[in-house]
């Protein structure tokens, strides 16, 4: 019975996903970045050098990228500190409140077996959808792969 319920969440999760990516795929516009204004740009960091990876890329957006939402686990203190660095870095007209740092649960942690790991990325998951649709950012960018 847990399988079957583990199941039709899984199948129910894979529609909505695939669902929301049909809307967004038919709502686009063909004009660039930033040309209607704002672009919203959501930010998912890892731990270690992934997120010196990621800070590098957003160095080179324009202003327009705004507001900027990043994604890290909630155990990933380094992360936070590079972000907050970055940040504080850029000049105050384009970093004036224009981010925000927002913390999931990971789904997997080093040397956690296999069979857990499906219990903890459910659970982060379930941290990371309604998070997407609150912040509902325009772009997507992620460096863990």
């Amino acid at each position: 019975m847990l399988l079957l319920g583990f199941v039709f969440a899984l199948f129910l999760t894979a529609l909505l996903f695939l669902l929301r990516l049909y809307l967004v795929v038919n709502s686009g516009s063909n004009q660039p970045p930033g040309a209607r204004g704002h672009v919203a740009v959501l930010v998912v960091a890892g731990s270690g050098g992934h997120t010196t990876e990621i800070m590098r890329l957003m160095e080179s957006l324009s202003a327009a990228y705004t507001p900027r939402h990043y994604v890290i686990a909630d155990t990933d203190r380094m992360s936070e500190e590079k972000i907050v660095t970055f940040e504080s870095s850029k000049p105050q007209s384009h970093s004036d409140l224009q981010f925000t740092i927002s913390r999931i649960p990971r789904s997997r942690e080093v040397h956690q077996s296999w069979s857990s790991s499906v219990v903890s990325t459910l659970t982060a998951l379930s941290y990371s959808l309604p998070l997407v649709f609150r912040l509902r950012p325009d772009m997507v960018r992620d460096l863990n792969t």
